[in-house]
């Protein structure tokens, strides 16, 4: 058994031998089984609706963790207990497959980058070279983080020059700095602006902009349920939630 293993079974035996020392045998009859999904955080409002409905067929918790992908792999490769990674790059999917701890993953959904604004669009941003203002003020992920590292892609092909006020850990901060009127304008998912009703979306070019795809896969040792919930995902059920929040599905 691996290290990343190893800790998450040594706590499920504590809470067993727990559960024995109480002389009952009522908690055993009632326990709900549980998977922890590793998501990343564009993924948010569409996987919290899926867990809801891969729930409802059967006695069963999913338990998310929704960051940037690169620092869920991080987190994965340093022995985090999980057994699904849902990432919103190939990269970071690739990093753990490396290390021997992933099944083989499959595209479940795509999507696209969009300028963020305020409500109201304040800044009057029109297009991406409006970005180059420096008296707007720019949110931007990391480039450690997917959406930051395709910000800087699509940058080159419009050929603009964007100096960023703030670097974000991933979309859900630039959509925060956006939504609060913090910054005047942000890069992330078109996914993220339909989901948030405090920003409004400037559109990119097709011709400059990027199709991401998401790939998914269960983890090493990951229970059944896990491959269940990625069935589940790729379901019609699971297919009409990812297209009612925006995404593109295989």
């Amino acid at each position: 058994m691996s290290n990343r293993r190893r800790a998450a079974s040594l706590v499920a035996l504590a809470c067993a031998l727990a559960a024995c020392s109480g002389g009952s045998g009522s908690s055993e009859s009632t326990a709900r089984r549980a998977i922890t999904v590793f998501a990343a955080a564009s993924l948010t409002d569409a996987f919290e609706q899926i867990a809801t409905g891969f729930s409802r067929t059967g006695d069963l918790d999913v338990e998310f963790n929704f960051l940037a992908s690169s620092d869920l792999a991080a987190q994965i490769i340093e022995g985090a207990p999980a057994d699904v990674f849902a990432s919103a790059d190939e990269a970071s999917m690739a990093r753990v497959i490396d290390e021997g701890i992933a099944a083989e993953p499959v595209v479940f959904a795509e999507n696209r980058l969009s300028m963020a604004v305020p409500a109201g669009n304040p800044g009057g941003i029109e297009a991406l070279d409006d970005l180059e203002d420096p008296d707007l003020v720019v949110a931007l992920c990391n480039e450690d983080c997917p959406a930051g590292r395709y910000a800087i892609e699509v940058f080159e092909r419009a050929g603009v020059a964007v100096e960023p006020d703030s670097l974000e850990a991933d979309v859900r901060g630039v959509l925060t700095r956006v939504g609060l009127g913090e910054a005047d304008a942000g890069v992330v998912y078109a996914t993220d602006i339909a989901a948030d009703p405090d920003v409004e979306g400037v559109d990119i070019p097709d011709e400059i902009n990027i199709v991401t795809t998401y790939p998914i896969a269960t983890l090493e040792d990951a229970p059944d349920e896990a491959s269940e919930f990625i069935g589940y995902v790729r379901s019609e059920p699971g297919k009409r939630i990812l297209t009612d929040y925006g995404f593109g599905v295989p």
